[in-house]
């Protein structure tokens, strides 16, 4: 049985028995579009060491690579291993906010649900919790006499991103307004700096501090393109995933991965994601279930998928990885309905893409039709730049969009063994 945890719980972490790498997750949903998780690394004092120590979607790893962070479908999964975090660490601070940058943004009261994880351990919590805050501190993790401790804190600050890095030490840069912003993206949120320490007396005046980029895009009509620096991206591969809520009666779900929160005994949808590629070399190929093409690790075309959910009771959604986009040439990232109902028109499915600097592009569905095929994203390689245009053009089946692309492949009919 899970261990639940109330607000302003302590615990050692030993009473938990986690492996010296664990996962602490947290995922929220609510009125916002979407719900940011950070950790800040903290010294004494419980002060941000530095601007680098902030782990969050567009910064993922920090500097000694003991706390990491992933986005798997609605949660946010920090990686953490204490044992390779030095001694000027005292405490991890795990904090959630909404999302400023959509219309939608509100306050923590309008979180429908929320659940923090760590190892069997759950605190659950919703908007019935908080009033008007705009940022909350979830959970600590901290040294105390010479052990790991847990802390579940709920702490909540008014003014949202800026009240909580002002708490740790920092200060929130403004974004400049000299430039318009692109109508085709949202407008990057504020970057963080964390101020330098006063020089000493005679001593030449230090470099500012590096800011944090919180680069999220969303693209909101199809057409609109967003693109990556693929000089910055290392050799981590990028990351496609595909997921989806659902709206219809549960004993008997429909539309686009209506089987999802379905349960296990209904008959709902079988839907997969997969790729059409042309390298720049000219390979060309499918990737997907149907025919057990799930694609190839470490190895041409660098393109793989790391599962099929035919059950749907993965709440990770489906996803897909390139290693090397520099090889890419072009990449149509696709949804089909394999088996069950045959149309998109009843749940809303998303897509996000995001590269090893942690920067995120996301598209919603929006515009759903009443057909099994679904084009979401387009992928194209220029020089050292990769572009994502949504597309969310829909087809009766493959052939169909290979038509309308001119991938020019010869499809019969196939099945999932």
């Amino acid at each position: 049985m899970p261990t639940t945890l109330t607000t302003g719980q302590r615990l050692p972490l030993s009473t938990l028995q986690l492996p010296t790498t664990f996962e602490l997750s947290l995922s929220v949903s609510g009125q916002a579009d979407d719900y940011d998780a950070a950790c800040f690394v903290l010294g004494a004092g419980s002060r941000l060491l530095g601007d680098e120590w902030m782990v969050f979607y567009n910064q993922p790893r920090s500097p000694d690579g003991a706390v990491m962070v992933r986005r798997i479908g609605p949660s946010t999964v920090f990686v953490l291993n204490l044992e390779q975090l030095g001694p000027q660490v005292e405490r991890l601070a795990f904090t959630v906010s909404p999302d400023s940058q959509t219309p939608s943004g509100g306050d923590m009261a309008g979180v429908g649900s929320g659940e923090l994880r760590v190892g069997d351990a759950i605190w659950t919590f919703n908007g019935r919790d908080f009033g008007s805050e705009k940022a909350i501190i979830a959970a600590e993790i901290y040294r105390h006499q010479g052990t790991w401790r847990l802390m579940i804190n709920g702490q909540g600050f008014a003014n949202g991103l800026s009240g909580l890095v002002s708490h740790f030490g920092g200060s929130l840069a403004q974004p400049s307004s000299a430039a318009a912003p692109n109508p085709a993206t949202t407008v990057p949120k504020p970057a963080i700096a964390v101020p330098a320490p006063a020089p000493a007396p005679l001593q030449p005046q230090p470099a500012p501090a590096p800011t944090i980029s919180l680069t999220k895009v969303t693209l909101e009509k199809q057409g609109q393109t967003a693109r990556i620096n693929l000089n910055k991206s290392g050799n981590q591969p990028f990351h496609v995933n595909l997921n989806w809520d659902a709206h219809g009666k549960a004993t008997k779900p429909s539309g686009f991965l209506g089987r999802l929160l379905a349960p296990a005994s209904s008959s709902g949808a079988d839907l997969d994601l997969g790729c059409m590629y042309e390298l720049q070399d000219g390979d060309k190929g499918v990737i997907q279930a149907i025919g057990g093409r799930m694609g190839l690790r470490g190895q041409p075309p660098y393109i793989y998928l790391d599962q099929d959910d035919r059950s749907g009771a993965s709440s990770n959604g489906e996803n897909l990885y390139l290693e090397r986009p520099d090889l890419i040439k072009r990449v149509l990232i696709f949804a089909f309905i394999y088996e069950g109902v045959g149309n998109f028109g009843d749940v809303g499915g998303r897509l996000s893409f995001t590269d090893p600097q942690g920067n995120d592009v996301r598209m919603q569905l929006s515009n759903p039709a009443a057909l099994p095929f679904c084009a979401v994203a387009l992928l194209e390689t220029r020089g050292h730049e990769l572009s994502i245009t949504k597309e969310e053009r829909y087809f009766a089946d493959h052939e169909k969009c290979d038509h309308a692309y001119g991938f020019g492949f010869s499809w019969k009919a196939g099945r999932k063994d």
